[in-house]
């Protein structure tokens, strides 16, 4: 499988590039900085890009060659700077949205005609438990949550639309990883979350149901 990935350079979109190259397949990964363990990997191909310029994106994907079977949009922010409804900065909202639902989208339209070539159509975009909008009892992480909550409608848009064409697009909850995001507190550590979303990737089967579902890595629903 021909998979790309987006924020490769360091937490959970790193774990999961090395889990997959691992596992015997192909990486495209996109990211700010080259890993550094890039040279080493014969089957992975780095495209440097940052997620909030959108034209660099846009610019990136389209020079990926070749058919890709999943994409995974992974690279976020965890918008520090608007974090309360007293305290927010207008621009941190602003970058949030810029990186946690634009951006995915941009990547999307960009690498359809490769994922039409490949073999899955598979767009997984990596959501999160404050997304869910009937969860949200305590407030706090005001950037993240919006945006993400905006990704998951996204996800929903492109389900509807791309869904006839034979593509399965899904918002997935990586858990609390033990990343910069995440903190050391989390459950999870970046290899076993990035395990359980390459398994996902793996066995996920394009039924009806699955298209524009909110799920956790072992299938279960998510309230929206």
């Amino acid at each position: 499988m021909r998979i790309a990935i987006s924020g490769v350079n360091r937490g959970i979109g790193e774990g999961l590039a090395l889990a997959a190259l691992g596992a015997g397949h192909s990486v495209v990964g996109l990211g700010r900085h080259r890993p550094s363990w890039a040279d080493e990997q014969s089957s992975f191909t780095f495209v440097e890009c940052d997620m909030a310029e959108h034209a660099r994106v846009a610019g990136a994907c389209a020079s990926i060659d070749g058919p890709l079977d999943a994409m995974v949009c992974n690279a976020a922010t965890f918008a520090n700077g608007a974090w309360t409804a007293d305290s927010f900065d207008p621009e941190a909202l602003a970058d949030a949205f810029a990186v946690n639902a634009i951006a995915p989208m941009v990547m999307a339209k960009a690498l359809k005609g490769s994922l039409q070539v490949g073999s899955r159509r598979l767009i997984v975009m990596m959501s999160t438990g404050n997304a869910s909008l009937s969860g949200n009892t305590a407030g706090t992480m005001l950037g993240y949550r919006l945006s993400k909550s905006a990704l998951n409608q996204a996800v929903r848009n492109l389900a509807a639309e791309w869904g006839p064409e034979g593509f399965t697009i899904v918002a997935l909850n990586p858990g609390w990883v033990k990343t910069d995001m995440g903190g050391p507190n989390a459950e999870i550590s970046v290899e076993e979350a990035a395990r359980q979303i390459l398994e996902f990737v793996e066995q996920v089967s394009p039924r009806p149901e699955m298209n524009g579902a909110f799920v956790n890595t072992d299938g279960s629903q998510l309230p929206w």
